[in-house]
């Protein structure tokens, strides 16, 4: 009884015990988190992740669906035979990002019954040249004023001069502009600034909020975005 027992245990103790792990599609990446490091705004950076079949069936990759507009993935092969590769392609477009560390996810959905959707993260330092301060515009008014003022400030850590030229309208009910432009910045250079908030007056409007473009003339960063919100207490 005893020598069956052993028996039963070598033969078991024999059997690959990776083949029931094996069995079916099995998706693998070369890596599943990338990181770009510094990236200057406005430049777009590619890369491209390898996807291998370790499984013994054909791996189908479904879909793949990015986290935001500024990420994009094409897939490669959409079918991967068991010991075989592909590639997912992935670009990550800094227009319209704020500076600092970023983090986009793309995601990619497989037949493997074991992990069916991979989740693959996208990293990033987006830097600029030109950094205004402070970012955003608020203000709490006792009532309505005819001209609103705020005290900038424009950096240039680049090596070749810069202009801030002026600003794009994209206010509702009033209109900005820059005391002194253009305003020009020298290599490594701080220049203070001012923008005026010409209000006008309408019934009832106790706010106002939006988005304003400085314009410049720096080869990628030709525009800087600035929010605003000015609030105006009620008036007797």
């Amino acid at each position: 009884m005893r020598m069956g027992r052993l028996i039963t245990i070598v033969v078991l103790m024999t059997i690959p015990w990776h083949t029931s792990w094996s069995a079916g599609p099995r998706i693998s990446f070369d890596k599943e988190i990338l990181d770009y490091g510094k990236v200057f705004y406005g430049d777009t950076v590619k890369e491209e992740f390898t996807v291998t079949n370790t499984g013994d069936e054909t791996l189908i990759i479904e879909k793949l669906h990015a986290s935001c507009g500024c990420t994009k993935a094409i897939k490669g092969s959409t079918d991967v035979p068991p010991k075989g590769s592909s590639k997912i392609f992935t670009a990550f477009d800094t227009n319209g990002l704020r500076t600092g560390r970023k983090e986009k996810s793309i995601f990619v959905h497989s037949n493997d019954p074991q992990r069916p959707v991979v989740k693959l993260t996208l990293l990033a330092d987006v830097v600029k040249d030109l950094n205004v301060e402070p970012p955003s515009l608020a203000k709490q008014l006792p009532g309505f004023v005819q001209t609103v003022s705020f005290l900038m400030k424009i950096t240039n850590t680049s090596d070749k001069a810069c202009s801030l030229r002026g600003i794009k309208p994209q206010a509702d009910g009033l209109q900005a502009t820059i005391n002194s432009a253009p305003v020009l910045v020298e290599p490594h250079g701080t220049v203070p600034f001012t923008i005026l908030f010409s209000l006008n007056k309408e019934p009832d409007r106790y706010y106002y909020m939006g988005r304003l473009l400085l314009e410049t003339d720096h080869p990628r960063e030709s525009e800087i975005e600035i929010r605003y919100l000015i609030k105006l207490g009620k008036t007797e």
